[in-house]
């Protein structure tokens, strides 16, 4: 999923992207929120997902 995040996303593309429900997405999003890996903002009625930096550096990593 974070490969997914090259760009801020919103969870109904991102389920779109993944093929996974809405619902799953979120849940995942919940947990790397939680791991320092994902934050949200809000553009007008939307929420956007992206990777911080730990998650860059982690990616950077792993190849």
């Amino acid at each position: 999923m974070l490969n997914e995040l090259t760009a801020p996303v919103s969870t109904t593309e991102l389920a779109r992207r993944t093929e996974m429900s809405p619902a799953g997405v979120s849940q995942h999003l919940t947990s790397l929120r939680a791991a320092g890996l994902v934050v949200t903002h809000r553009r007008g009625r939307t929420l956007l997902s992206a990777r911080t930096d730990l998650a860059e550096a982690l990616l950077s990593a792993t190849g």
